[in-house]
């Protein structure tokens, strides 16, 4: 036990050094970022409040559908939402709360509800892609996300 107290000591000094030369390195780096030109916002950056309540996967696809996916900075591949030959992806709506008039909204825009849950604050519901954002602008959408779908496991035996 008395061998390890100096090896305590030379940390804690060690771990002192590293601090103070830390913030050095951080006004450093904090000079140096205030001398570059600033850089255009990201993509995440630049989101609209209502764009902002979007799961990204389903801003790629409407990004795709209106041919701005590039400018974007979409990456490529699948995103793994299912598009319906409508131009409709199954989505879960969180909305607190779910009243008559937001259900009245979605019906506007041409959304066909599947289920509402109130306890859950879920609207499962197949909506138009480009009117995604049209429904995330209603105040009391917290968020959009695909919905989970079921699937089976076919290593269970029956």
């Amino acid at each position: 036990m008395t061998g390890s107290m100096p090896t305590v000591f030379r940390m804690v000094f060690a771990l002192g050094l590293v601090a103070s030369h830390a913030t050095g390195a951080d006004a450093f780096v904090n000079k140096l970022s205030m001398s570059r030109p600033q850089t255009a916002p990201s993509e995440k950056a630049a989101r609209t409040p209502a764009q902002q309540k979007i799961n990204s996967q389903l801003l790629y696809e409407i990004y795709r559908r209106r041919g701005v996916a590039r400018q974007k900075g979409v990456p490529p591949g699948s995103t793994g939402v299912r598009i319906d030959a409508r131009g409709r992806a199954l989505v879960d709506v969180r909305a607190v709360p779910i009243t008559e008039a937001l259900q009245k909204t979605i019906r506007v825009l041409g959304v066909t509800i599947l289920s509402i849950s109130d306890e859950h604050h879920s609207i499962l519901a197949r909506v138009p892609l480009l009117r995604l954002e049209g429904l995330a602008a209603d105040m009391a959408v917290r968020f959009i996300e695909p919905a989970g779908e079921a699937t089976t496991n076919p290593s269970i035996e029956r």
